[in-house]
């Protein structure tokens, strides 16, 4: 008789392939879980919680019931598992927003009223003076909620603006669209880009053979000196970053456009990254 199949021996993957996508992809999160006190069978839980929503979500078969004995079928979880998950219902996680800070970010580097004939940010004035650009003007165009002050002294904790308290000046110091010293907001974006990342990728590979509906691209190199990193580094950051703003421009038009529009409720998300490493001492040798 011929070798059984990859999944039956392992009684897990189908595939030698799958397995090391899913092992390379899961080996940074879990880092990221010992180094946040996230113990295994925490997230051995969440996983079980995983699977049965998103299999009752995702795999239904048309105008039929989703029983348990299906749902068990599909994860491999034992029938009491799926029933007692269900039971209990999808627990309760508050959705954190990351409040009004990137959207500043985003209209100051994105709305012509805040930016020279370059499209670079506006040194603004504090207070509005007759209509004319200012930071209070900014902050009023993105929520009415909290005072101008309150999140100009926020923006000054991230180290994300400058205030020139004698010239009543507040200038943005660094080019980013997330809060970088907040550690929620990290989180916050954390979820929402890997996320939407790993749907797009999920999405153009359950695609194939057809095309892949999202773009999705990469350029990667190898045996290079840390000199020839530092300088790739420092061009991918400053191509990506002007790209970044020049669609943040537009969405921010665009979205102020279909503002009346009662069939305007797509979300869109444009992402980049760059990643370099250099191999450790026992690897040179």
């Amino acid at each position: 008789m011929g070798e059984k199949p990859i999944y039956e021996k392992r009684g897990c993957m189908k595939s030698d392939g799958l397995e090391a996508a899913l092992t390379r992809i899961l080996r940074p999160l879990v880092r990221l879980g010992i180094a946040r006190k996230v113990l295994f069978p925490e997230l051995a839980q969440r996983l079980k919680e995983l699977y049965v929503s998103v299999a009752a979500e995702r795999f239904r078969l048309e105008g039929k019931r989703v029983t348990d004995s299906r749902l068990s079928l599909l994860t491999g979880l034992q029938r009491k598992d799926v029933k007692a998950i269900r039971a209990a219902g999808e627990e309760a996680r508050p959705v954190r927003s990351a409040g009004p800070l990137p959207r500043i970010l985003a209209r100051w580097q994105g709305d012509p009223a805040f930016c020279d004939e370059r499209g670079e940010p506006l040194a603004l004035p504090r207070q509005e003076e007759g209509g004319s650009p200012s930071f209070e003007r900014l902050v009023r165009e993105v929520s009415r909620d909290l005072h101008p002050r309150t999140l100009l002294d926020e923006l000054q904790r991230l180290g994300l603006v400058k205030w020139d308290a004698d010239g009543d000046q507040v200038r943005l110091s660094a080019e980013a669209l997330l809060p970088g010293a907040d550690d929620e907001a990290l989180l916050g974006y954390f979820g929402s880009n890997l996320g939407d990342h790993a749907e797009a990728a999920t999405e153009n590979l359950l695609a194939q053979p057809n095309p892949s509906p999202f773009f999705e691209r990469a350029v990667h190199y190898n045996r290079l000196s840390a000199a020839s990193l530092e300088e790739l580094d420092s061009l991918a950051r400053r191509l990506q970053q002007e790209a970044l703003l020049k669609v943040n421009a537009r969405a921010l038009a665009l979205q102020t456009r279909d503002r009346e529009d009662p069939t305007a409720r797509g979300r869109f998300r444009c992402g980049a990254f760059v990643y370099a490493e250099e191999p450790k001492p026992e690897e040179q040798e």
